[in-house]
């Protein structure tokens, strides 16, 4: 899949349709999530009650679950019954057998739109050894593409993996996006918020590929942007929450180029 094929009128339309989505976050990032999802023309809403899930699941478009709590995600899948998609964040699933375990059941049990991680999570849901920060060195687990497509065809899913470059894939057809900051990678938080913005693009989408690459896209570019403007992660995550407000197709076609060289800011 060619940048040219990135579906940019999708980014006025969720502004558009205002989707709601049920995020299932963990409570050091729930604040950086909602003000994401909110910056983007998206509801959202969270849950922390298992007796409150079919309420929950009728009132969102979209939801995204990481693995914080194991009852309220499975009542919550339950309740969606696959109507809406649905994007899985394995958070840190490579640092315990515990979490991986997890991981596989969920993904035996139910169908995920977009599994959305870094390069170490999808490559433990994959089948390689990962640590808890990085991908194990070895040859095939090098190429974060070949990691990608194994790891939708495990699921027969798409995957979103993070990292130096971005990998878009369904097991067939690939999507890479080489713009990248490095306080993107600093900051706590960018992949819960990229998970759960990409749930939202799915729920006003029309193909979880494409959906996924623009969403891959449009953040790692809402980043470099931010960065241009920025001394530190502080005032970076001001700089990205204005740039993500006032992010439109627009001005999105207009930055396309811009900040690709913004993969070494130090």
């Amino acid at each position: 899949m060619k940048i040219t094929n990135l579906p940019i009128p999708l980014i006025d339309r969720v502004r558009a349709q205002n989707p709601v989505v049920l995020t299932v976050a963990n409570s050091v990032t729930a604040g950086k999530v909602a003000d994401a999802l909110s910056a983007s023309g998206v509801s959202p809403i969270m849950s922390q009650a298992p007796e409150e899930a079919t309420a929950m699941v009728n009132l969102a478009d979209a939801i995204t679950i990481d693995q914080a709590q194991l009852t309220l995600i499975r009542a919550i899948l339950d309740a969606n019954a696959g109507q809406r998609p649905v994007v899985l964040d394995p958070v840190a699933v490579g640092s315990s057998a515990y979490r991986l375990t997890i991981a596989k059941q969920l993904l035996a049990d139910y169908y995920f739109t977009v599994i959305q991680g870094n390069a170490s999570e999808i490559a433990a849901l994959a089948g390689f050894a990962a640590s808890g920060h990085s991908i194990d060195a070895g040859n095939d687990q090098d190429d974060p593409v070949m990691v990608a497509k194994r790891c939708a065809h495990a699921y027969h899913t798409c995957v979103l993996l993070t990292g130096a470059t971005d990998v878009v894939t369904d097991g067939q057809e690939v999507f890479t996006n080489p713009t990248r900051t490095r306080m993107l990678t600093i900051n706590v938080g960018s992949g819960d918020m990229l998970s759960s913005l990409t749930a939202a693009y799915l729920a006003s989408g029309d193909n979880p590929l494409a959906s996924s690459a623009l969403m891959a896209t449009a953040f790692s570019l809402t980043g470099a942007v931010a960065a241009q403007h920025a001394a530190g992660l502080g005032s970076w995550q001001a700089h990205f929450f204005d740039e993500l407000i006032q992010l439109t197709s627009d001005r999105f076609a207009a930055q396309l180029n811009y900040g690709k060289d913004d993969n070494n800011d130090e």
